[in-house]
C-alpha cells in the first residue's frame, strides 16, 4: 500500500517509461518495496537509478539527487518505511559478494506526508516532472540513449486516487 506521497517513485517511474523511449539494454521497473528482495534486480548492474520519495532537511517537493556514498553516510534518506532499510543492506550484500551495481543514483523528492489515507500533496505532484527530467539528464550523462517520444504513451495509474489514466501530474486538481 502506497502511503500518501511514498507513491512518488512509482508515478515518476510510469511517467519517464510513457514520456521517454530508451534503448533495448535498459530495463525500467517498479518493483515495489522489495527491501533486500531487491539483490536479484541490482545483481552486477552497471547503473541503477531508483526513484523513490526522499527524507531530507528541505522543502515538501524539492528534487534530490543523491549517490551510494550519500545514502551510505546517512545523507540520502529515503523515507522511513518498513522497506528502507533494505536498500543498505542489499548494497553491502552485493559488495559482499563482489556484485553491486558499479553506480547507484537515487532521484528523490522531499515528502510532506506518507500517512495512510493520504493523497499525494501538491508538492510532490508538481515535482514529478522535474524528477522525471533528472532522471533523463542522469541517464545522458552517462551516454545512455533516450530521447523524448513524440506522442506520449498514456500513463496507467491505476494505484493513484482520484487520477484518471489520461492526467499526468500538474494537471489535475488536489484535495
Amino acid at each position: 500500500m502506497l502511503l500518501g506521497d511514498d507513491g512518488f517513485g512509482p508515478l515518476a517511474v510510469e511517467i519517464f517509461r510513457c514520456r521517454y523511449e530508451c534503448c533495448s539494454a535498459l530495463e525500467i521497473l517498479d518493483l515495489g518495496t522489495p527491501g533486500l528482495d531487491l539483490a536479484p534486480y541490482l545483481y552486477g548492474i552497471d547503473l541503477v537509478i531508483i526513484a523513490d520519495a526522499v527524507k531530507a532537511d528541505a522543502n515538501p517537493g524539492t528534487v534530490c539527487i543523491y549517490s551510494e556514498n550519500d545514502v551510505t553516510a546517512g545523507r540520502g534518506q529515503l523515507r522511513l518505511t518498513a522497506h528502507d532499510p533494505g536498500l543498505k543492506e542489499c548494497i553491502a550484500q552485493l559488495k559482499m559478494a563482489g556484485h553491486a551495481p558499479s553506480e547507484l543514483i537515487i532521484v528523490g523528492v522531499v515528502a510532506e506526508s506518507c500517512s495512510l489515507g493520504d493523497s499525494f500533496s501538491a508538492s510532490v505532484h508538481a515535482a514529478v516532472p522535474g524528477a522525471v527530467e533528472a532522471i533523463a539528464s542522469v541517464l545522458a550523462e552517462r551516454g545512455i540513449r533516450c530521447s523524448r517520444r513524440q506522442t506520449p504513451k498514456e500513463p496507467n495509474l491505476w494505484w493513484v486516487s482520484g487520477e484518471t489514466s489520461t492526467t499526468e501530474p500538474g494537471a489535475r486538481s488536489m484535495k
